[in-house]
């Protein structure tokens, strides 16, 4: 595949204003540490880099000034498109959702998928209906309302989370367990600290692949290799993979970049991955996350609609592997959002 950064593939069909709209900051660096907050400021100067690279005007909008500004700033000077990164809007749990419809009541174009997309797959209780129902493998779970065990649990071992979460907020490098007074006292804690209902899956122990789309085309896929882990560590990617760069548990994941996998596991892969994006209402872009168990089936662990696009994650790196590099990724994300979404 021809890479996209030659100067014929990178010269826009229409020079846009574009607002890059984010969150505030400085409330991330307060509730989710700086490397959080560093993150945020990577993907933002790396997609302004790329606007500009590309020729398009470009200017900032931060949620940190509030609803009443925002609003005032895209009705007096409407850009003509949006490159939304805003992940958790004025600090709700459903503020991506919520700032994508204030967009769209606008009528101004954005690059995010849709709000009702969102707010099904935020919520993983829901989309693990609508995957079930469709026939689409995801892993045995259980369900605590209110912070206790379920009477009818899934098979060992387990690992708990929030079910409104997303970033591995609340997966910790302890997520996982086969004892079950430790799975009731992780399950007792995440419901006091969350106040949400609890997802209790059980964890398949078997290789993890990252499968990325945008506007449609799959890009390479991603295998997390583990090897370097500690012995004694669950091979989780959990919020200190993610977030937390001075732990072991970020500086020994690392990726590979096409997966060496044969071609019916990747287009095993492929097919769940497209079917689960059909039955969720999810376009633009967006990265799955795959598991496999012993017997090497494939389960649907997770769908983000709208990932991070730091250069260090996993979207660059398949759009590095597949030729387009960090360029050709925003360029693509914007070109089928100023198709799709015109008002």
């Amino acid at each position: 595949m021809p890479a996209l950064e030659s100067a014929a593939r990178l010269i826009p069909a229409k020079i846009c204003d574009v607002a890059v709209l984010h969150d505030d900051t400085e409330s991330l660096k307060d509730t989710e540490g700086s490397e959080a907050h560093i993150a945020v400021w990577e993907t933002i100067h790396a997609v302004e880099e790329t606007l500009g690279r590309l020729g398009h005007r470009h200017s900032r909008i931060s949620l940190g000034a509030g609803v009443s500004p925002v609003l005032s700033r895209l009705q007096s000077s409407p850009p003509d498109i949006v490159f939304h990164l805003a992940e958790t809007a004025f600090g709700e749990t459903l503020g991506e959702a919520r700032v994508t419809g204030m967009l769209e009541l606008l009528g101004i174009p954005h690059t995010s998928t849709s709000p009702a997309a969102l707010l099904l797959c935020r919520d993983k209780l829901k989309t693990k209906a609508v995957l079930q129902e469709r026939g689409i493998p995801t892993p045995p779970h259980a369900v605590s309302f209110d912070g206790t065990l379920p009477e009818i649990l899934p098979p060992p071992p387990w690992i708990s989370k929030p079910s409104l979460e997303d970033g591995s907020m609340g997966v910790m490098a302890d997520a996982v367990t086969s004892d079950p007074a430790a799975l009731r006292a992780r399950v007792a804690a995440l419901y006091r600290a969350y106040n949400q209902t609890i997802l209790i899956e059980t964890y398949l122990n078997g290789r993890e692949f990252h499968f990325g789309v945008v506007a449609g085309e799959i890009l390479p896929l991603v295998e997390i290799d583990f090897s370097d882990f500690p012995s004694s560590a669950s091979r989780i990617i959990g919020y200190e993979s993610k977030w937390l760069y001075d732990t072991v548990y970020c500086k020994s994941a690392r990726t590979v970049c096409p997966a060496p996998v044969d071609p019916s596991l990747r287009d095993r892969i492929s097919t769940l991955g497209m079917a689960a994006l059909r039955a969720l209402g999810v376009d633009g872009y967006a990265r799955l996350d795959f598991r496999t168990d012993p017997d090497n089936r494939i389960y649907l662990l997770d769908v983000n609609p709208n990932p991070d696009l730091s250069p260090l994650a996993g979207m660059a790196k398949m759009a590095d592997a597949a030729g387009w590099g960090f360029d050709g990724l925003v360029d693509r994300i914007l070109n089928y959002a100023l198709r799709s979404r015109r008002s």
